[in-house]
C-alpha cells in the first residue's frame, strides 16, 4: 500500500511540473507576441537637436505611443493629444507642433505615404511634371527648419513673421542643410517643385520659396561659403539679402499667375500687371528652361510675359 501511495505522489508531482511548465511557456509566448505587436506598430520615434533643445519626430501611425515619450507637463498644451494631432494632420505628409518648454522645441509628425511622387503643372494644353526624389526626407528637414527659425525669432530673425515667411524660411534651412551634406541638387528640385506648384494652382504661393532658393543657388554658385557655417550665423548674414515679398506683393503675383496659368485663360494679355512680369519670369525661368528647353521657354515667355522678353 505504501508503495502504491508513493507512486501516486510521484505521479501527482510530475503532473504539477508539467502544468507549471506549460503555463510558463504560455506566459513567455504571450510576452513575445506582445513585444512583436509593439515593435510592428510603425517606425520608432526619434529625437533631433534644435540648438540647445530637442524635437520628437513621430510617425502618425505611432502617435499614441510616441506622445508618451513627452514630459507630463506638455500633456495639457493645445494640440498634443493623439486625437487632435490626427485631426490636424489630415492628408498632410508632415507638420510641426512647436511647444513652450525649457528643453523641448516641439513635435514633428510625419506621414511618409502621403508624400507626392511628382509635381505637375500645365502650360496651355501641355502638362509637365517632375519626379520628386527623396521627398520624405526633404519634407522632414523643412519641418526641422521651422523649429530652428522659431527659436531664432526676436534674435537673428524678426519677432513677427508671416505664415509665408515661415514657409520660405523653412526651405532656406533646407538649403543650408543640403549644403552641409553636398546635396544641393535637391535644392534645385525643390525650386522646380515650388515653381511648378504655383503654375498648377496659385494657392500654392503660400509655400513659394523659389525666389529665395534661386537667390541662394546663384549666390552659392558664385562664391560657395554655406558649407561648414553654423545655421545661426548663416541666417543672420543671409536673411537681410533674401527676397522678402509683402502680402501685397504676393497678392499681385497671385493675380498675375491666375491670369497667366489659370483654367479658362484663352487669350494672353501681355501687359497685364506688367510691373510684376519681369520678376515672375526671372524666377520661373530655370524651371521653364528645364521643362521646355530654352528656345521653347523663351518663345513662351515672349508670348505670355511680354515685359520679360529681354531676360
Amino acid at each position: 500500500m505504501k508503495g502504491k501511495s508513493g507512486q501516486l505522489i510521484k505521479l501527482v508531482g510530475l503532473l504539477f511540473c508539467i502544468v507549471q511548465s506549460v503555463n510558463l511557456h504560455a506566459e513567455q509566448l504571450d510576452h513575445i507576441t506582445h513585444q512583436q505587436q509593439i515593435s510592428s506598430v510603425d517606425t520608432p520615434s526619434e529625437w533631433v537637436n534644435i540648438f540647445n533643445k530637442q524635437a520628437l519626430i513621430c510617425p502618425l501611425a505611432n502617435i499614441d505611443f510616441c506622445l508618451k515619450e513627452l514630459p507630463h507637463s506638455l500633456e495639457k498644451q493645445i494640440g498634443l493629444s493623439a486625437l487632435n494631432v490626427r485631426q490636424s494632420m489630415g492628408y498632410k505628409s508632415a507638420m510641426v507642433l512647436a511647444v513652450n518648454h525649457p528643453t523641448i522645441a516641439g513635435v514633428i509628425v510625419i506621414q511618409a505615404d502621403r508624400e507626392p511622387k511628382q509635381q505637375t503643372g500645365s502650360l496651355g494644353l501641355e502638362t509637365f511634371s517632375i519626379e520628386l526624389i527623396n521627398q520624405a526626407q526633404l519634407s522632414l528637414w523643412h519641418e526641422i527648419g521651422h523649429l530652428h527659425n522659431i527659436a531664432l525669432q526676436g534674435l537673428e530673425l524678426p519677432s513677427n513673421l508671416t505664415d509665408y515667411q515661415h514657409e520660405w524660411l523653412a526651405d532656406v534651412y533646407l538649403f543650408w542643410h543640403l549644403a552641409q551634406t553636398q546635396q544641393l541638387h535637391f535644392a534645385l528640385q525643390q525650386l522646380h517643385r515650388r515653381n511648378l506648384a504655383i503654375i498648377h494652382d496659385s494657392d500654392n504661393l503660400s509655400h513659394w520659396s523659389a525666389p529665395q532658393l534661386q537667390y541662394l543657388l546663384q549666390m552659392n554658385a558664385q562664391k560657395p561659403y554655406v558649407k561648414d557655417i553654423p545655421y545661426r550665423e548663416f541666417i543672420a548674414q543671409i536673411y537681410p539679402q533674401l527676397p522678402n515679398y509683402s502680402t501685397r506683393d504676393i497678392s499681385e503675383f497671385s493675380s498675375l499667375i491666375q491670369r497667366t496659368f489659370g483654367a479658362g485663360v484663352v487669350q494672353p494679355l501681355p501687359n497685364y500687371m506688367f510691373w510684376r512680369q519681369p520678376d515672375l519670369a526671372k524666377i520661373l525661368q530655370p524651371t521653364l528652361d528645364f521643362l521646355m528647353g530654352k528656345p521653347a521657354a523663351q518663345k513662351w515667355r515672349s508670348q505670355y510675359l511680354e515685359s520679360s522678353q529681354n531676360l
